[in-house]
Formats: C-alpha cells, structure tokens, sequence
C-alpha cells in the first residue's frame, strides 16, 4: 500500500480542524464556519458519521486481505512451489508408451528372426538329405555304369558293344527326386509416421490437443501489383487467370498469372460485386443502385437478368448454373437465373438471416454456401470496441441456405472449466478448398485460416501476410491460390 497522505487542518480557516463533511464536495472535511460561507447551501454530514464508515469500509478492506486476498495468494504461492504441472508424469507417460511401442517392435523382429531361423534349419535337413541321396545315386549306380561303358569302348568286343547298348537302350534312369528348399525373402512393410504418432498418442494442454505439426511454408508462384484498385478476386475455371473488381468501381478485369491485363469490361454502372459461373465461367455482377442482378455474356456484352427488391450486396452462381445465390442487407436468398424465387417449401423462399452479406462462394463439391457478414460494424469500429454487441462472422450454410454453422472466432482457450475468446475475428473474404474445407482471409492477425466445413473449427493458419492485410482471396482447381492485399499487391500462391 502507497504511504499515508495526512489530511491537513480546514485550508480556510488555518489552525483549526474539522466539524462537518461536505456531501456536495465529495466529502470534503470543512470547519464549522465554512457551513455559512464557501459551502453555504450545501448538504452537510457529521464528522462523526463520516469517520465511522471510513473505519467500517477500512475493517472491511482488512477482512478482505485477512480472510480472501492473502490467503489466496499464500495457497497460490504454495501451488506452485509443489505442481509442476504434471510435466514429469506426463514425460513419463510418453516415455513408457514409448519404451512399450519399442518393446512391441523388437518383439516382432524377434518372432520373425526366429521364424527366418526356424525355416533355416529345416531347410539344411532338407539339403543334407538331398545331399546323401544324391550322392549315393551317383556312386552306386552312376560311376559304375561310366565304368564299364568306357571298359566296353575300351576292349571293343562286339558281343559286349552290342549288348551293352541293347541295355542302355531298355534302361529308364530315374534319379532321386530331392525335396523342394523353401524360399524365403523379406517384403518390408510401409512405415506410417502418421500412424506411429496415433500409436504413441497425443499431448493436450488444457484439454487440447498440441501435437507438434508442422506446417508447410506457402511458395509463393507470382507476385504483381497492379495499376487499379480492387477489392475482389474470382478465378477463371481454366488458365491462370481471375477477374477482378472494385466496389462501386465501373469497369472489371480479367488478369493473368502474371497480372497482365486481358480484358476489360466497361458495365457503365457501380458494380457492387462480382461472381464467376463455375460451369459457363460468365461473369456475374449486382449493382446496388437498382437492384439488378447482370450476366456478362461471352461477347462482352451485358445482360440484366432480374432485379431483387432489397439492395444486393454480393451474389454467387451454384455449382448447377442453374440458382443464383444474393446477399441483400437483412439476408440471403436463392433465386433461379431469371429472377424466381426458389422456395424452401409451402411457398416459403429459401433464405438465410444476414445483416450485410459480403463475398459469397459456394462449394462445387457439396453445393454449401458460404459468406462473410460484417455484422453492421466497420473495421476500425470494431478493433476500437465502439460496437461491442457487434461480431462480424462467417456464415456456413447448406445449398438450401440451412445453416450449418456461424464461424465468430479464431478459437478458444480453456481455463478453470470456462472458455473465453483468443482473440478478436473480423473476416474479410472466403473461398471453398478441394476437399470443402473453407478459406477465409482475416484481417486482424492478417492472415489466411483454414476452417473445418463441417464444424466451423479453425483448423490451421495457411498462411500471414508480411506486410498488409490480406483483403480477397481465390482458389483455382490445381491449388493456385490467390490473395490480394490492402496495399493493392497480389501474391499467388500453391496451397497445399
């Protein structure tokens, strides 16, 4: 506790003490005759009074420190003077896992040393059978006719010449037959790391799982700054090649792997936001000043296809080009290309609840649809807390636009039994991996994450920026990745 700071004597009347204390004046000690003049008027209080509930307040501050503070911290002090936190039990665990696998494995190269040794042996009974029956069929039976046909040529009589021969010719040599010797060869098996890291197991901090998993370094193919804003990224379904768009911006680009301009469409109006059909590879744009919803045919021209009544805010084709999928403020909708609404059932409209839907994409693979809601708050007013019942998202929903899941943090960290958020989330775009797991850009750790499509659980950090935030984002079919930042750069990256 700091020093004691002593209260001086009434500063209007020197030398004199203190009668009252002055309500008004946040309880300021005063002399009787100030009551009548600098305080007149004043809601007063007795000295007395007042002195009595400072003691009663500074008991109650002992108490606090006596029975709750002190004690607490001497038992905390305690705790870890005598836990570890279970690091040596848990480092042994490991090691007689450990020393268990290892014991399993040099027992399995024993049972098959022995069965190789095994089959050794019998084999060389085997052989030496063979041995001894074949040598006694050359010795007895072999040899002895050599001899006698060279004795035969030798004195070349003719009865035994013509005899010998008619003896050869009804001969039939059966030799001995010897037994098979076993083969034998070792085929090894596949050595899973992954499945060795499941048999030792695994270690959780805090009831989860830290297993240490590297994570590979992103390569980076191109890099390209170009010479217009834009604020969205959709890629072309072949070639190294995406279309790029500015909010309110009139006019959209279709750029190479190396940036180089290929195409530009005038629209002639605000384009809000751009979609790319994954089948017919069209572009398709809203425009929020009329609420027309226009496709950009293969000769460059434009066509409006319907309009909606709320104002658009984003849009994407379907895996089928057969539904378009448009974010308007308050909500999600499906409509078929020319304008119907697709109903969900007794002429309901299939919709989701959004309060401004931004960058939607939807799945090729499972049909879902995601899509980043800033939930009415700005990014600068969200990192300063202005809003705080405010949690910008992202939505996952099923191709029926149910709802799969709201994704509105990184994760969370586990303490005591409770969970509190790591950190805050404010996505900036998404996009759907091969395997319908969802990308999404986050602006304030500037980086990419990994989200599990069927739980909403940030699965990994696929990559962060150096520099500036990463704003948009794209996905070709061969993993080439996209990623525009705040300061206008692109870097293309393979995504593993």
């Amino acid at each position: 506790m700091a020093a004691q700071t002593p209260v001086p004597g009434c500063p209007q009347h020197k030398g004199m003490g203190f009668m009252y204390v002055c309500k008004s004046c946040a309880d300021e000690l005063i002399w009787v005759d100030c009551v009548t003049d600098s305080h007149y008027g004043h809601k007063m209080g007795k000295l007395t009074d007042y002195v009595a509930d400072q003691k009663r307040e500074i008991q109650q501050y002992v108490d606090k420190l006596s029975k709750t503070d002190i004690p607490k911290i001497k038992e905390d002090i305690r705790e870890q003077e005598t836990s570890g936190g279970g690091y040596k039990e848990v480092i042994s665990d490991i090691k007689r896992q450990g020393k268990q696998m290892k014991d399993n494995i040099d027992n399995a190269i024993d049972l098959l040393v022995k069965m190789c040794t095994e089959l050794e042996k019998l084999n060389k009974k085997v052989s030496e059978k063979n041995k001894t029956a074949l040598t006694k069929y050359l010795r007895e039976d072999l040899e002895p006719k050599l001899d006698r046909c060279q004795q035969v040529l030798t004195s070349g009589i003719t009865v035994d010449v013509t005899t010998l021969a008619r003896e050869i010719r009804n001969t039939s040599i059966d030799p001995p037959s010897p037994r098979r010797l076993q083969t034998v060869e070792f085929k090894p098996g596949t050595i899973s790391t992954e499945l060795l890291e499941r048999m030792l197991g695994k270690v959780l901090v805090d009831e989860e799982d830290q297993s240490y998993k590297p994570i590979p370094t992103p390569v980076v193919l191109s890099e390209f700054t170009t010479s217009f804003y834009y604020d969205v990224c959709r890629t072309c379904l072949t070639g190294d090649e995406a279309w790029l768009s500015y909010w309110d911006a009139e006019s959209v680009y279709r750029v190479d792997f190396k940036g180089s301009v290929k195409e530009t469409i005038e629209c002639k109006v605000k384009v809000t936001l751009i979609s790319v059909s994954p089948t017919t590879d069209r572009v398709w744009f809203c425009v929020s000043e009329d609420g027309s919803i226009r496709e950009i045919t293969m000769g460059g021209d434009i066509v409006t296809r319907f309009n909606v009544n709320n104002t658009p805010s984003s849009l994407c084709i379907t895996s089928d080009d057969m539904v378009v999928v448009v974010g308007m403020k308050g909500g999600i909708q499906l409509y078929t290309t020319d304008g119907r609404a697709v109903s969900a059932g007794a002429g309901r409209p299939c919709r989701q609840v959004a309060v401004v839907p931004h960058h939607m994409v939807s799945c090729s693979l499972t049909g879902d649809v995601a899509a980043v809601d800033f939930d009415g708050v700005g990014y600068d007013d969200y990192i300063a807390g202005k809003k705080p019942d405010k949690q910008p998202h992202v939505i996952v929903m099923d191709k029926h636009l149910n709802l799969k899941f709201r994704c509105k943090d990184i994760g969370t960290i586990k303490s005591n039994g409770s969970s509190s958020q790591s950190s805050k989330f404010y996505p900036g775009d998404v996009c759907f991996d091969g395997a319908g797991d969802i990308l999404v850009t986050e602006e304030i750790t500037r980086s990419v994450l990994l989200i599990d499509g069927n739980t909403g659980r940030c699965m990994r950090t696929v990559y962060t920026s150096d520099g500036s935030k990463p704003w948009c984002i794209s996905l070709l079919k061969d993993g080439t990745l996209w990623v525009l930042h705040e300061d206008n750069r692109t870097k293309i990256l393979k995504y593993k």
